[in-house]
Order: structure tokens, then C-alpha cells, then sequence
């Protein structure tokens, strides 16, 4: 145990010592350097999402923030309820409380307790599934994906990858993955709905892909956006787990619940595999005991759910609507934002859009530059159109 915990530690203390960052004018980042431990340098992308942070932090006035994906109608009342609730037995320990939400995720998924791995957020999960991959072999993933890299970020990491291009239509290409699988391919990630793209995989079809890559190496279905997804449960390859293979299921409640500054995540796995993802992360000890029983109470509070889904419903056909009277193509989305093609460097588009206090996102890959909108309210989404229209003018 004390082997362990150092070990931990020691990984923990070098990763964040080098995940430092250069920023220019207006918060763009320059350079991201990789760790010096040899592994992907997973903290420095969350270096770099606070680095967005503090841009938006000094910035003029912000209109819209649509740049981080998160859900503007949230956290629930009965989740801000229980915060109040619980806030005077914060000078306990978690432990009581954790307890309670494994054993609500647990029901609703259909798993035992033992298979369930609470998280600060999913990102602490996954950069410890990463960690504890990259300590075995390659990583397959998709290009483009949420953690292949953008811009200069992937420079210099030293992990081994094995990076499949996706499909024409921005699909996951399944069948080139499923060939390139060998005996050094420690772990396969896949975003389904993909992040950027917010593309969706059939789920039969990735549920075939998990049946046979399963017995051969770890698939990681990182399943932030669900949520949003047309059919949530059946969608989601939780079955898969349920089956007994050997399926990492990441979830996070910062979308759809409204918890991105609350920090709640959990991973559905095999025991073995959860304890063995212990090593290189908290092991739900992050957990607060307010965060905790938010969770449990949003979970309940399924009127609030719709009420998020249907909002952003209205507010991405808006943004679809406006688009297409633009003449620009988007990739139609299974998740809470869009993402489609600019004639413009990204950051050009960035700072004018920012100079109109509407904050968003850009990628380049394919040979073409995009924009990444989240979906905010009514409200956000024509204060985007009216920053849009006027920055590509």
C-alpha cells in the first residue's frame, strides 16, 4: 500500500511540475510542453483548459460563454438543496455519503458496487486510465479525438500511440482499429459522442467492436456526452460490463447535470481493472461530501433532466438554423455542441468573437480550420450569431 501511494505521489508531483504553460496576448496559448516522465502528458490538457480558464477570466464583459461545453441550466434545485443540506456535516469525511451515490449508480446501471470508481470529474479518471495504460504499451485512438491532441499540445510526447484516422464522415473507424490491435496495444479510447466532432458511433456496431477488442485489450468508452445522446441507455456499452468484459466506462455529471465546478465523475469496469486504476488516482478519496450528495439528488430530479435536454434542443436547432442561412455545412451532433468548418484561422476568429464577449473554440485538423460552439441558452445562442456575423463579415 505505502508502494503504491508513492508511487502515486511521485507520478501525481512530476506531471503537474511540467504541465506548465506559455500564453500570448489574450490568453492564446503558445506552447504546451510535454511531461519529462516518458507517458502522454495528460494533465498538461487540463493545463491548458484552466489556461482557458483565465482568459475567460480576463476578458471584457462575456455574453456567451460557449466555449467549454457545459450546461448553463444547471445544477439542479433538488442538487443545490442537498449542497445546503450537507454542507454542515462538511467537516466529515465523505465515506457515508460516497457510499450512498455508488450505491445509486449501481442501480441505475445494473452493476455491483465493486464496479464503480468515483472520480473528481471523469478527467481524473481518465488521466489515470492513461497513466495506467501508457505504463503497459500503446494507447489506440482515434485523429481526431479529445485526447489526440490540437495545435502543438502533442508535441514531443513520448507515449506510444497508435493514432486511426477517422472516416470520411468523422466517424470512428472501427474496422481499421479492430486490424491494428496487437499484443503491445495496452488500451483503445474511444469518445462516443466524439469530442470535438460530436459524432456518434451506431451502437450496435460499437457493441460488436467491444464484444471481440475486449478479449484481446481494455476498450475505454468514454461516455461524457451520453447524455445527449438519442437513446441514452442503450446507446451506452454499460451492457458491455454488465457481460463481464474487459469495458472501461467513463461518465461525468458536468454536462447534462450541470456539475463542471462540482467535480463528480465515476468509472464502470471489471473489479480487477478498477482496482488496478486505483494506483494512479484518488480512488474517489476527492470526492467532497456536498458534491456527493448532489450527485444522489440530481440523479432523482428527472423533470430537471428533460428540461436541459429540451432546452438544448431548441437552442442547437437555432444554431443549426443560423448556419445553414450562412451556407456553412456542420457535422449534426449527438452531444451539447457543434462543430463545423470556418474560412478563417481559428485564432483570428477567437479574438474577434471574444472581442464581442462570445467565447468559443477552434480546431484544425483534416486541413481545415473549425469552429466548436457549445450549446448555451436562447439568450448565448443570438449573441453568437450576432458576434458570428459580424466577425466573418
Amino acid at each position: 500500500m505505502s508502494s503504491n501511494l508513492n508511487r502515486r505521489d511521485w507520478l501525481k508531483s512530476g506531471l503537474f511540475a511540467s504541465a506548465g504553460l506559455t500564453l500570448g496576448q489574450a490568453g492564446q496559448v503558445i506552447a504546451a510542453p510535454t511531461n519529462n516522465l516518458g507517458i502522454l502528458n495528460v494533465y498538461a490538457e487540463r493545463e491548458i483548459e484552466l489556461a482557458h480558464e483565465a482568459m475567460l477570466a480576463a476578458a471584457p464583459q462575456i455574453k456567451a460563454r460557449l466555449s467549454s461545453n457545459e450546461n448553463p441550466w444547471g445544477p439542479s434545485p433538488a442538487a443545490i438543496k442537498a449542497i445546503s443540506d450537507n454542507a454542515p456535516k462538511a467537516f466529515l469525511y465523505a465515506g457515508p455519503t460516497t457510499m450512498e451515490l455508488r450505491k445509486a449508480i449501481a442501480e441505475m446501471h445494473g452493476v455491483s458496487t465493486d464496479q464503480i470508481l468515483l472520480g473528481a470529474g471523469s478527467s481524473e479518471l481518465l488521466m489515470a486510465s492513461l497513466l495506467m495504460a501508457g505504463a503497459k504499451g500503446k494507447v489506440m485512438m482515434a485523429e481526431t479525438c479529445y485526447i489526440s491532441g490540437r495545435d502543438a499540445r502533442d508535441e514531443g510526447a513520448t507515449m506510444p500511440t497508435d493514432k486511426v484516422p477517422l472516416t470520411k464522415d468523422y466517424q470512428y473507424d472501427l474496422d481499421a482499429m479492430a486490424t491494428r490491435v496487437g499484443t503491445d496495444t495496452a488500451m483503445i479510447y474511444i469518445c462516443n459522442p466524439n469530442n470535438p466532432t460530436g459524432v456518434m458511433l451506431p451502437s450496435e456496431k460499437l457493441r460488436s467492436f467491444c464484444d471481440v477488442a475486449s478479449s484481446k485489450t481494455t476498450v475505454l468508452v468514454d461516455e461524457a456526452y451520453i447524455d445527449y445522446a438519442p437513446n441514452p441507455a442503450t446507446d451506452s456499452m454499460v451492457e458491455n460490463v454488465r457481460k463481464g468484459q474487459n469495458v472501461l466506462i467513463l461518465r461525468t455529471l458536468s454536462k447534462l447535470h450541470g456539475f463542471a465546478g462540482l467535480r463528480i465523475g465515476y468509472a464502470l469496469g471489471q473489479p480487477g481493472t478498477l482496482k488496478e486504476l486505483r494506483k494512479y488516482c484518488s480512488g474517489g478519496f476527492t470526492v467532497s461530501t456536498t458534491s456527493a450528495a448532489a450527485a444522489t439528488a440530481s440523479f432523482k430530479d428527472k423533470a430537471f433532466q428533460e428540461m436541459v435536454l429540451k432546452n438544448t434542443a431548441e437552442s442547437k436547432k437555432f444554431l443549426y438554423d443560423t448556419l445553414k442561412s450562412m451556407d456553412i455545412t456542420y457535422l449534426p451532433s449527438s452531444a451539447n455542441f457543434v462543430l463545423f468548418p470556418i474560412k478563417i484561422k481559428g485564432q483570428v476568429l477567437l479574438q474577434k468573437m471574444m472581442a464581442e464577449g462570445v467565447s468559443v473554440r477552434s480546431w484544425f485538423f483534416d486541413q481545415q480550420n473549425w469552429c466548436r460552439v457549445s450549446i448555451g441558452t436562447m439568450d448565448e445562442m443570438k449573441a453568437f450569431k450576432d458576434a458570428f456575423t459580424k466577425s466573418i463579415s
